[in-house]
């Protein structure tokens, strides 16, 4: 039988794996993306079986933020280096700053600055309105959060965003770098991504970086960061250097 969203979160039955994200340039980690699970051998395993039992129940939201509480909690333990990416919708983001009260206790009851999270927007919801959205952010961001674009190129992940919100991290889709040694076209738009970075002043993240062909071309352009099972596939106990070999030193 299925568990519910209520009974994996009451009865602790998630848990959370960390994606390394590292400097194109020096192979040091900038920090890790948190990435829930459902519990191990049911239906809710993967994070879209997950997530879809979450919104036909009705309780995303609920979910999201418990699943940003245990990912906080687990990181801290484990004293990974580095910030900690933190998934939520627009949603989730208001009503975080509904209860900004709630959350600095419990940041501060965990001793976890709010200059280690980065806050990265989900592109499968509907963000607007971005006026409400636009201040949310920036409550975060004057407390010490950053703000991250997830998955820039497709769903509600585009250019109006960009322009609206104003990112300090944007993670360039994997649809976009995927091949990127191999195609002119995917080149130039990537080009084209990282020209516009520089003049607004954002950092970009190349996502789901699989070859190391792709990862020079991200890096000779001059794109930042990485994410991607070159450097590391989502792990309960990730690495806390990565192999010069896959970055720097390539």
């Amino acid at each position: 039988m299925t568990p519910s969203i209520a009974d994996c979160i009451e009865k602790q039955l998630l848990h959370v794996v960390f994606q390394p994200i590292g400097t194109l340039s020096s192979g040091e980690i900038l920090g890790y993306e948190a990435l829930i699970r459902g519990p191990e051998g049911s239906a809710l395993e993967s994070p879209s079986a997950l997530f879809g039992q979450a919104q036909r129940e009705n309780c995303m939201v609920r979910l999201e933020r418990f699943a940003g509480r245990l990912s906080v909690s687990t990181f801290a333990k484990a004293q990974l280096p580095g910030k900690l990416f933190l998934n939520f919708s627009a949603e989730a983001i208001r009503e975080i700053i509904s209860c900004e009260d709630d959350v600095r206790a419990f940041l501060g009851a965990m001793q976890f600055p709010l200059e280690r999270i980065v806050v990265e927007l989900t592109e499968q919801a509907d963000p607007r309105p971005f006026s409400s959205l636009v201040a949310s952010l920036r409550v975060m961001r004057e407390a010490g959060a950053q703000f991250a674009l997830d998955d820039y190129g497709t769903g509600n992940a585009n250019l109006g965003l960009w322009i609206a919100l104003q990112p300090d991290y944007i993670k360039i889709d994997r649809s976009i770098v995927d091949g990127v040694a191999r195609s002119a076209f995917l080149l130039e738009v990537v080009r084209h991504l990282h020209g516009l970075a520089k003049v607004g002043h954002t950092q970009l993240i190349a996502e789901g970086l699989e070859t190391v062909e792709d990862l020079m071309v991200c890096r000779d352009i001059g794109i930042t960061y990485a994410q991607g099972f070159i450097l590391g596939k989502p792990s309960a106990i990730p690495p806390v250097t990565l192999q010069g070999q896959a970055l720097g030193q390539c």
